[in-house]
C-alpha cells in the first residue's frame, strides 16, 4: 500500500460508508470522497503506516492498514506500545468470503511483529455488522461511545492484546 493507492482506497471506504445508510440517523451523509483521499495521503505518508490492498483479477477487493496509535486530542501524541487498526474495509462483493478475517489476522500479526503490546480500532456504534465481526475476531469494547464529528456518528473503541 502506497500513497498512489489513495484513490482506490477512498473508493473502497466510500462503498463501506454507503452501507451505513440503513442504520445511520435520518439525513446522515458520509464524508466527501475528496476528504477521504486527502486523509489517505496524509496517513499513508506516516512512517509507522503499514497496509495491504487485496486485489483479484485487477479489481480492488479491500484493504487493511495500521499505524502507531495517537491520542485523539491535539497535539495527538503517540501512545507507546499501542497500534491503531486505521482501516479495514472490504467491498460489498467480497463480504462473507473470509477476506475481512484474513486482512484482520494479517494486521494483528504485523502489529505483533512490530513490537506493539496491544492494538485498537474505532468503528461506528450503530454498525452491528462490524461490531459482530470484531467480537468474533477477538476484539473487546473499551469505554463508552463518543461522537466523531468527521464521521457524524458515535464510535466505539475496540482493543485486543498482542
Amino acid at each position: 500500500m502506497t500513497v498512489d493507492d489513495a484513490e482506490d482506497l477512498a473508493a473502497t471506504v466510500a462503498a463501506g460508508f454507503e452501507s451505513f445508510r440503513p442504520w445511520a440517523p435520518p439525513g446522515w451523509d458520509p464524508p466527501e470522497t475528496g476528504f477521504e483521499v486527502w486523509r489517505f495521503r496524509e496517513g499513508l505518508s506516516r512512517e509507522s503506516c503499514w497496509g495491504l490492498v487485496a486485489v483479484e483479477d485487477g479489481s480492488v477487493c479491500g484493504h487493511v492498514a495500521l499505524v502507531q496509535a495517537r491520542e485523539r486530542a491535539e497535539p495527538r501524541d503517540d501512545i507507546p506500545g499501542l497500534a491503531h487498526l486505521w482501516q479495514l474495509f472490504v467491498r460489498p462483493r467480497w463480504w462473507g468470503t473470509g477476506l475481512a478475517s484474513t486482512l484482520n489476522r494479517l494486521a494483528v500479526e504485523e502489529a505483533g511483529r512490530r513490537g506493539y503490546e496491544a492494538i485498537r480500532l474505532f468503528t461506528p456504534a450503530g454498525n452491528a455488522r462490524a461490531r459482530a465481526f470484531y467480537a468474533r475476531e477477538g476484539w473487546a469494547v473499551v469505554g463508552e461511545p463518543v461522537y466523531e464529528p468527521m464521521l457524524g456518528l458515535e464510535i466505539v473503541q475496540y482493543r485486543r492484546a498482542l
